[in-house]
């Protein structure tokens, strides 16, 4: 070959050797995007980085660490005055008391047994409606064996403990001496989410008037099948809901197809055509990414350079809206907004060969007007933390369970576990405010934050209320 067809050759070699690095570099991105999302990974650094050492783990707290001791009790219920009539130590009687008493304060359980009670319901025939009618007795279940202490107890070891059904009757048998079936903490779950249904339905309704809600999902499974378990929340308010669909319908069918408020959320698709007030998608998502990026093309200066600018960006963005959380926004934050926003809608890639950079501008370009409503829009996150910590429990109940075993299994998992987070959202005893959904007598535990939002004057009525007020009292 001569030396035209050689070098000609060369620069081949060179072209493909450069494509194959791409290639085989986005080709490990996306490995360790999907083993993230199926596996905990435990890397801290590059895996090539070869001055990588494991961190030992820690074996004290930190040094000037205030330790945790525990509370003496308000109320002590029993004192016990323990004497002696002869000595421990070599059994002789001749003993002095001292003056000196020496306390010790323990605090124990006591284990409760069953309270069987008989409700004597007397007969009264009504003229009017020409019936006989009883009453029903305080904390009655009609035609119920098991009371709604025990249940509600039952249904808050499956869904917040995350014990089986089995694991619960032998609690039951060995703590309360009380005897169930497995097979009845069912019928307990299918009557609390019959009793419970209306207050879940007032909340979708309530959830739909916030000012914002987060937004997540994850998958599940119905009897093998695959499903999807969703999660609307704000802060006070949490709702779960398992459907087959992961699509926009899901969405729909929750918030209806117009949201007068902001929608937090990640990038999925099924977001994209709702239409609401603005949208916030989870910057942490984009950092996540922009990391691995920068961690396997860390030799191509080309793509740290735009991947490091995109996400100082980013940084400042966070930073002005964490500068600005407790505070009034003044001039010099409406000045630094708008020129992160130009910053960001001028923000363009000029290399279009890199795929992963290809990736990163396709969904620039078709969510830069949901990156900073943050900045736009008070009490808003610039992250979906609040849905992840939300879908958190519900992860755990998987690895457990697997998911459920029916359509009715997993109406239970929905309606019971919007129950039991919204209370503790509220800071309400989840045990109670299960007793008072199963008992109708009691008052709805949610009350108030399913009250209608409290719409305030605006001004100018205000002042014409008062102009009247004062004319009123002069005349």
């Amino acid at each position: 070959m001569s030396k035209k067809e050689l070098y000609k050759r060369l620069l081949e070699l060179e072209k493909e050797n450069e494509r194959l690095k791409e290639e085989n570099a986005f080709l490990r991105f996306e490995l360790e995007e999907f083993k993230s999302k199926r596996y905990k990974s435990n890397k801290k650094k590059h895996p090539h980085d070869k001055s990588f050492t494991p961190k030992p783990k820690k074996k004290r707290g930190l040094f000037g660490h205030t330790g945790w001791f525990r509370r003496r009790p308000k109320r002590i219920d029993k004192i016990e005055d323990v004497t002696m009539d002869k000595c421990p130590e070599c059994g002789s009687g001749d003993m002095t008391e001292c003056e000196a008493i020496e306390e010790h304060l323990q605090e124990d359980i006591v284990i409760p047994s069953p309270e069987a009670t008989l409700y004597r319901k007397h007969k009264y025939y009504c003229r009017e409606c020409k019936k006989l009618i009883t009453a029903k007795g305080k904390n009655e279940l009609p035609n119920s064996y098991i009371g709604p202490t025990a249940k509600s107890l039952a249904v808050f070891l499956k869904y917040a403990v995350k014990i089986s059904e089995r694991d619960i009757k032998n609690i039951f048998d060995k703590m309360f001496n009380l005897k169930i079936s497995p097979s009845s903490i069912a019928g307990f779950k299918e009557q609390l989410r019959r009793e419970a249904l209306p207050v879940y339905e007032k909340l979708i309704k309530t959830l739909k008037q916030a000012k914002f809600i987060h937004i997540d999902e994850t998958g599940w499974k119905i009897d093998g099948e695959k499903s999807w378990l969703w999660k609307f929340s704000n802060k006070k308010i949490c709702i779960s809901h398992i459907d087959k669909s992961r699509g926009q319908r899901v969405v729909e069918d929750i918030l209806g197809k117009e949201y007068e408020g902001v929608i937090i959320s990640d990038f999925l698709s099924a977001y994209n055509k709702i239409i609401s007030k603005a949208k916030q998608r989870c910057l942490v998502h984009i950092l996540r990414d922009l990391k691995k990026v920068i961690e396997y093309w860390h030799d191509d200066r080309q793509v740290l350079g735009y991947c490091k600018h995109l996400k100082e960006i980013f940084e400042d963005a966070i930073e002005l809206f964490k500068d600005y959380k407790d505070k009034e926004r003044d001039k010099r934050f409406y000045r630094k907004r708008k020129l992160l926003t130009e910053e960001l809608k001028d923000f363009s890639f000029p290399n279009p060969n890199k795929r992963i950079l290809k990736r990163f501008a396709k969904r620039l370009n078709r969510h830069k007007d949901e990156l900073f409503t943050f900045l736009y829009e008070k009490d808003i996150d610039y992250h979906n933390n609040h849905a992840e910590q939300q879908i958190r429990p519900d992860v755990i109940f998987r690895k457990i369970t697997f998911g459920n075993r029916s359509i009715k299994g997993a109406e239970n998992h929905s309606v019971l576990t919007t129950i039991l987070q919204t209370a503790k959202l509220n800071n309400l005893d989840p045990l109670s405010t299960l007793q008072d959904i199963l008992l109708p007598a009691n008052k709805n535990p949610f009350a108030r934050i399913l009250a209608p939002p409290h719409k305030e004057t605006p001004l100018f009525i205000k002042s014409q209320n008062k102009r009247m007020k004062l004319i009123a009292s002069a005349g």
